[in-house]
C-alpha cells in the first residue's frame, strides 16, 4: 500500500511538473510558438537541406546554402537507425518549449529519488534546479541543444551514483541510456563541462574508497561507466563520427595558417574569453539584478534615465546645434547593465533560497552526505572560477593550453551550466540532512543561526551601502560620454562646459536606475532568505510539525522566486503565431503580420526584412542557375535569413570551416593588422568574391534592397593558363590578394609538383555545369589541349568523390579554399559526388549499439524483477519462520 501510494505522488508530481512547463508557456496553448532568435538562423541555413531531402527522400549532408558550403553535421542533419533520437521524441511529447522545461524538472526528480527515494525532496530539488533563470534565457535565444544537454544531466549523474553505490544493474541502465540521450542532444561542450564536474566526483569518490578500503567497489562502477558511455558513444556514432571529422577541418580545429593568429591549435584566447564572467557578476546568482539584469533595457528599467531626458529636453531651448547633440544622444541606446561581458540577455539568477540552502549546507551536511558536499562545492567553485574566464587569466590560460578539448569551446561564461546544476543538488541534500537527520538539534539551530545571521546581515549591509561599495558604472558609460565631449568639442568648443552638466546629470540618473534595480532584488532576496530561515525555525521549534509542509513550502517559494524572474526575460512576448514562427522570412506584410509587429518586437524585426526577402526570393525565381550572394546590407557573416533564398558567401554558425573563416578574416574583417601583408584595398576580396562565383551583390539596405550584377564573377568553373606554386598556407592565402585568378591557380608546391608549371592555352576549352544537388554536381568539358579547371566549389578532404569519365580521379586543394582537377584533352564528364564514409561506418554501429541497448534495457528488467521477486520469497520464508 505504501509503495502504491508513493508511486502515485510520483505520477502526480510527473504531471505537476508537465503543468507548470505548460502553464509557463501558455500560448502554445491558443495557437502560438516560441520564436527563436536561432532558431530563424538555423531555418534559414537549413532551408536548401530541407528542400532537397524532400524532394529526393534522401539524407542530405552538404548544403551550399552558407559559407559557399559545408558539412549539414551541425545544421539539422538526420542519421539512419537513431533509436536514441526516437526514444528522446517520446520523453519530449510537450509542444516546443514546455517539452524542455518538463525535462529540466523531471531529470532532476530521477535524481532525488534516486538519493531520498522520498517524491516531495525528488518534487523541491527539482523545482530548485529546472527554474534557473540561465536555461529560460538560453530558450528564448533557440540555444535548443545546449538546454536539451543540461536537462539530461541530472538523470546521467543519477545513474553514475547508483553504480558507486553498487546499485550496479539499475545504474547501468540508467548511465547508458541517459549517456546515449546527453549526447543525442549534440550539445558537446555542456557535456565536457559536466565531464569536469564528474572529474571531480570521482576523485572524491576514490579518497572515500580508499579510505574505506573500498576500492574493487570503486574500480568496478568506473568500468562500468566507461562500458556505458562505449555504448552510448556507439548509439550516436554517426553524428559524434562526423562531427568529431568535421571539427578537425573548422575553426576549432588546426590551423596552417599563422596570420592575425595567436594559436593555431583551437580557437584564440581572445575569442574564447570574449564572454567573461565578472568576479563580483558571479552574485547575481543570488541577487538577480545586482548588475542591472539584461543589456537591453526597456523604459520601465530606465525611469530615472528618461525622466533626466526630458529635463535635458527643456533645458537645451532653441539652440540648433544642442537640439542636434540632443537628438544623437536620445538615439544612443543605453543599459541598465553595468557588467564586464559585451553584453548579456540576462543574469545566470539560481535562486535566493538555493544559494542560502547551498551555503548552509557547507556548514552543516555532515555524515554520509559529505562526500556530496565536497565534490559539489569543488565543482561549483571550478564552474564560478573558470567562468571569470580573462578575469582570471592564469587558470584559463592553464586550461586552454594543457586540458584537453578545453580549446575547442568558446563563451568560457557558459560554464557556471555546472554551478546550476550543483547548487540547486546541494540545497536539496542540505534541506533533506536538516530534516531527515539525526545529528545534533543543536548543532542544527545553531548553524542555521549563524549562517542565516551572516546571509542576513551581509544582504542588510549591500542594500544600505550600495552607492558606497559598488560603482554601478560600466567602461561603455565612460567612452559613451567620452566620445560625445569629443564630438562636442569639434564642432562647437563654448557647448562643452552645459553639456559636461548635461551629460553629468544624465550618468548620473543612469546609475541611479542600476542603484533602484540592485535595491530591489536585494530586498526580493532577503525576503525569501528571511522565510526559508522562518520555516526551518518554525519546524525545528515545532510550530510546524509536518515536515511535508516545510518541504513543499519552500519548494513552492523557490517556484514563485524562479519564475517572477525568469518571465523577465522569457514571457509571453516571446509567442507569436504560429504561422509566422513557420515563415520566418515572408516576402510580404500581410495584416496579420503588421498587426503583430505593432505589438510584438520579435515580430517587428521579421517583418522589418521584407523588401529584402521580397527582394532575394524574386532574384532566386529569375536566376535558377548555381551562384552565390554577397548581401552587404547586413553583417554577411552573422546571418542566414539570405541562406534561405539563395546560397550565399556568409551565414550563421559558430562552427565554420577553418579556412573559410582565414579567408573572411583577412579579407573580410577590415582588420587594420591586414595591411602588414599587403592587403591595403578590396583588390583580395574583389578576387575572392569572384572565384566564389559571387554572381551577385546586394547594396543599399535592408529597407531598400538594391541588387546588383557582378560581372566578373568566374562561374561554376573555368580553365586556367598557369600554375602559381607557393611554400605554405600563408603563402597560399596571401597569393589571393594579387593573383589573376581567373587565369591563374595556387596550388602548394607537393601539388604543383606534379603537374606541368605552364598549360597549352585553348581559347575553345569550355567547362560547364549540366546539373546540381547539394551532393552531386555534373560538368561537361571540351578541350583540345590538357587543362586544369578550377570550380568554384569548397574544398573538404572528408566524403567528396570526383570522376572524369567514371574514373576516380584525385580532388586538388586550390585557391586556399577552392577544388581542381587536371583534365586531360577531349570531351569529359566530370562528376563531384559527396558520400562520407563516415556515415556509413556510424550507420553500422549505431546498428549495433541499438541491438545491445535494447539487450541492456531488456536484462535490466528482467534481473530487476527477478531480485524484486527473490526479495518477496525471502520476506515470506521469514515470515513463515515466526509463524
Amino acid at each position: 500500500m505504501k509503495n502504491n501510494k508513493n508511486l502515485l505522488y510520483i505520477l502526480g508530481s510527473l504531471i505537476f511538473f508537465a503543468l507548470v512547463a505548460l502553464f509557463y508557456c501558455a500560448p502554445v496553448l491558443s495557437g502560438k510558438a516560441i520564436i527563436q532568435p536561432d532558431i530563424i538562423n538555423y531555418r534559414g541555413s537549413a532551408e536548401e537541406m530541407l528542400t532537397y531531402q524532400e524532394q529526393t527522400n534522401d539524407r542530405v549532408y552538404w548544403s551550399n546554402a552558407m559559407f559557399g558550403g559545408m558539412p549539414t553535421y551541425q545544421t539539422g542533419a538526420q542519421y539512419d537507425f537513431d533509436l536514441i533520437k526516437g526514444i528522446d521524441k517520446v520523453i519530449r511529447f510537450l509542444p516546443r518549449p514546455a517539452d524542455y522545461i518538463f525535462l529540466l524538472f523531471s531529470g532532476f526528480f530521477i535524481l532525488g529519488l534516486t538519493l531520498f527515494k522520498k517524491w516531495k525532496y525528488a518534487l523541491t530539488g527539482s523545482i530548485f534546479f529546472a527554474v534557473g533563470a540561465y536555461f529560460f534565457i538560453i530558450i528564448a535565444a533557440g540555444h535548443n541543444a545546449k538546454v536539451h544537454t543540461i536537462a539530461y544531466f541530472a538523470p546521467l549523474v543519477a545513474g553514475i551514483l547508483l553504480l558507486y553505490r553498487k546499485k550496479y544493474i539499475s545504474g547501468f541502465v540508467l548511465t547508458t541510456l541517459f549517456m546515449g540521450l546527453q549526447l543525442q542532444a549534440n550539445h558537446i561542450q555542456m557535456t565536457f563541462y559536466l565531464f569536469l564536474a564528474m572529474m571531480i566526483f570521482a576523485i572524491v569518490q576514490f579518497i572515500y574508497d580508499f579510505k574505506a578500503k573500498e576500492l574493487p567497489s570503486f574500480f568496478k562502477a568506473s568500468g562500468l561507466v566507461v562500458v556505458a558511455t562505449i555504448i552510448a558513444l556507439g548509439l550516436n556514432a554517426s553524428r559524434l563520427l562526423a562531427t568529431y571529422e568535421y571539427s578537425k577541418e573548422t575553426t576549432r580545429g588546426k590551423s596552417e595558417m599563422s596570420l592575425l593568429k595567436s594559436n593555431t591549435d583551437g580557437l584564440d584566447h581572445s575569442y574564447i574569453t570574449q564572454w567573461s564572467y565578472g568576479k563580483l557578476e558571479t552574485l547575481n546568482l543570488f541577487i538577480p539584478n545586482l548588475m542591472g539584469g539584461s543589456s537591453m533595457s526597456t523604459e520601465d528599467d530606465l525611469q530615472n534615465y528618461f525622466s533626466q531626458l526630458q529635463t535635458t529636453a527643456s533645458a537645451v531651448g532653441e539652440d540648433e546645434f544642442n537640439q542636434q547633440v540632443f537628438q544623437a544622444l536620445a538615439q544612443q541606446p543605453r543599459s541598465t547593465y553595468w557588467g564586464e561581458q559585451p553584453g548579456t540577455s540576462g543574469p545566470a539568477y539560481q535562486g535566493a533560497i538555493v544559494v542560502f540552502l547551498f551555503i548552509l549546507g557547507l556548514f552543516l551536511v555532515r555524515g554520509q552526505y559529505a562526500k556530496y558536499k565536497w565534490w559539489l562545492l569543488g565543482a561549483t567553485i571550478l564552474s564560478i572560477v573558470l567562468a571569470w574566464g580573462k578575469n582570471l587569466q592564469w587558470l584559463t590560460d592553464l586550461f586552454v593550453d594543457y586540458f584537453p578539448m578545453y580549446d575547442k569551446f568558446r563563451a568560457v561564461s557558459s560554464i557556471l551550466v555546472i554551478a546550476e546544476f550543483t547548487m540547486p543538488l546541494l540545497a536539496i541534500i542540505t534541506l533533506y540532512y536538516f530534516i531527515k537527520d539525526e545529528d545534533s538539534e543543536a548543532f542544527k539551530t545553531k548553524t542555521l543561526t549563524y549562517v542565516g545571521g551572516a546571509t542576513v546581515a551581509i544582504l542588510a549591509i549591500l542594500y544600505v551601502g550600495a552607492g558606497a561599495i559598488f560603482s554601478f558604472q560600466s567602461a561603455s558609460d565612460s567612452y559613451t560620454t567620452t566620445e560625445f565631449l569629443k564630438l562636442i568639442g569639434q564642432a562647437n568648443p563654448n557647448a562643452i562646459g552645459f553639456w559636461e552638466s548635461m551629460l553629468r546629470d544624465l550618468d548620473n540618473a543612469l546609475i541611479q536606475d542600476r542603484i533602484d534595480m540592485f535595491k530591489g532584488d536585494t530586498i526580493r532576496t532577503l525576503i525569501f532568505v528571511l522565510t526559508t530561515i522562518g520555516l526551518l525555525y518554525a519546524y525545528q521549534k515545532k510550530i510546524i510539525k509536518s515536515s511535508t509542509i516545510v518541504v513543499l513550502a519552500i519548494g513552492a517559494l523557490a517556484l514563485i522566486d524562479g519564475i517572477t524572474v525568469n518571465k523577465r526575460y522569457f514571457n509571453d512576448d516571446n509567442f507569436v503565431s504560429d504561422y509566422i514562427v513557420e515563415n520566418p522570412f515572408p516576402t510580404e506584410l500581410s495584416v496579420k503580420l503588421e498587426s503583430e509587429a505593432n505589438s510584438n518586437n520579435n515580430v517587428a524585426q521579421i517583418a522589418y526584412k521584407v523588401p529584402m526577402n521580397f527582394a532575394l526570393s524574386e532574384l532566386a525565381k529569375q536566376d535558377k542557375s548555381q551562384y552565390r550572394v554577397y548581401n552587404t546590407t547586413q553583417s554577411t557573416f552573422n546571418e542566414a535569413g539570405t541562406s534561405f533564398f539563395v546560397n550565399s558567401i556568409g551565414g550563421y554558425h559558430a562552427a565554420k570551416l577553418g579556412k573559410y573563416q582565414d579567408v573572411i578574416d583577412l579579407y573580410f574583417s577590415g582588420n587594420p593588422a591586414a595591411k602588414q601583408y599587403g592587403i591595403k584595398d578590396e583588390s583580395g576580396m574583389i578576387n575572392v568574391l569572384n572565384m566564389l562565383n559571387t554572381k551577385y551583390i546586394v547594396h543599399g539596405s535592408i529597407q531598400e534592397p538594391k541588387i546588383e550584377m557582378n560581372p566578373t564573377a568566374f562561374g561554376n568553373a573555368w580553365f586556367v593558363g598557369n600554375i602559381k606554386a607557393v611554400n605554405n598556407a600563408n603563402e597560399e592565402i596571401l597569393a589571393l590578394n594579387d593573383t589573376f585568378l581567373e587565369e591563374q591557380v595556387i596550388l602548394r608546391n607537393d601539388v604543383a609538383s606534379t603537374l606541368p608549371k605552364t598549360i597549352a592555352q585553348d581559347s575553345t576549352a569550355v567547362i560547364k555545369l549540366e546539373s546540381y544537388t547539394p551532393t552531386k554536381m555534373v560538368y561537361k568539358a571540351s578541350t583540345n589541349t590538357d587543362q586544369i579547371a578550377v570550380f568554384s566549389e569548397i574544398y573538404y578532404p572528408h566524403g567528396w568523390k570526383a570522376t572524369v569519365n567514371g574514373q576516380d580521379v584525385e580532388i586538388l586543394k586550390a585557391n586556399y579554399i577552392l577544388r581542381a582537377l587536371p583534365i586531360t584533352k577531349g570531351n569529359h564528364e566530370i562528376v563531384f559526388t559527396y558520400e562520407p564514409q563516415v556515415i556509413e561506418t556510424g550507420k553500422t554501429v549505431m546498428i549495433a549499439s541499438n541491438v545491445i541497448l535494447i539487450a541492456v534495457v531488456l536484462g535490466g528488467l528482467f534481473l530487476g524483477y527477478k531480485n524484486c521477486k527473490k526479495e518477496k520469497d525471502n520476506f515470506k520464508n521469514e515470515d513463515n519462520k515466526v509463524a
